[in-house]
């Protein structure tokens, strides 16, 4: 029995020793706000890093608040990705670096070409005059390309062991993002109309940048009255569009009324998706569709 003890003993010992280890070699903890930006940084960094995500799949950026578990993860990150248009970002950025000074916290809102937002009618807007922008800048690839070089930046600065890795990932990175630029331009060209119908401004940025018009059933980030519901209907008709986009996230409700107005259809989009290239992809295809009257 003695022996037996003895035994067990000795391999506690060493599961406790192995799990020491593995704490011990843990990778390095960066945060960022959305699922698109962990894209972009397990793009540059691979499996150098653990990237954590302060907004959750299918929550709505605008109006999440993190939890306590989350903000304790924050405290053992090497940097935090904010976008630093959101609310909880612009509610809680400064108490956040105020309470862990070893962080670094990086807000891609400084180096963007920002838009000023549709949402006007949230009672978020009056806090910040940064409030006013749309937070959707993932969307257009052109805005993607500047964040990248931010992340890269970044990295090298805090693991510049590994510079030529991060380098050779942001090269080929932004080489698909050529290829998906492209390819936007090419599907959007030619279209039989320039606008396309969608319950929430989502894709402001990405309009801007190919020319197009996005229609929002929202008015000033509320569920539209009847005149405004009635005029989009009305805008839809005309042009023939059958096509009214949602996210996942929203009440279906309301876009399906639309779409039954218009003897069309909902076609349900999440920019939020965690594969940010192969969605960019799917969106715009489903916009030429729309955009043809199909």
């Amino acid at each position: 029995m003695k022996k037996r003890a003895v035994f067990f003993l000795f391999v506690l010992v060493l599961l406790a020793g192995c799990n020491s280890h593995k704490i011990e070699s843990s990778k390095p903890v960066v945060v960022v706000s959305i699922t698109p930006q962990k894209y972009f940084v397990q793009r540059i960094a691979d499996t150098l890093v653990d990237v954590e995500v302060m907004v959750p799949s299918g929550s709505t950026p605008e109006t999440y608040e993190p939890t306590a578990s989350q903000l304790r993860l924050i405290s053992r990150a090497e940097a935090y990705f904010s976008l630093g248009l959101l609310e909880f970002e612009l509610s809680m950025l400064k108490n956040i670096q105020k309470q862990n000074p070893d962080l670094l916290v990086v807000n891609h809102s400084e180096e963007l070409n920002l838009l000023e937002s549709e949402c006007l009618g949230h009672s978020h807007h009056e806090h910040s005059h940064a409030h006013s922008y749309d937070p959707h800048v993932w969307t257009s690839p052109a805005e993607v390309r500047k964040m990248i070089n931010k992340i890269v930046a970044i990295l090298e600065d805090r693991f510049p062991e590994h510079s030529n890795t991060f380098q050779e990932n942001r090269k080929q990175f932004l080489s698909d993002i050529d290829k998906l630029d492209t390819f936007i331009k090419s599907e959007l060209n030619n279209t039989k109309i320039n606008k396309f119908f969608v319950f929430h401004p989502a894709l402001t940025y990405y309009a801007r940048d190919y020319g197009i018009t996005q229609v929002a059933l929202e008015e000033e980030g509320k569920a539209p009255s009847m005149k405004h519901f009635r005029a989009v209907l009305n805008d839809a008709m005309n042009l023939g569009a059958k096509t009214i986009f949602i996210q996942k996230e929203f009440d279906v409700n309301t876009a399906r009324t639309a779409a039954g107005d218009i003897g069309g259809k909902v076609e349900v989009i999440d920019p939020l998706e965690k594969n940010w290239l192969e969605n960019m992809y799917r969106i715009t295809r489903l916009l030429k569709r729309a955009m043809n009257g199909e």
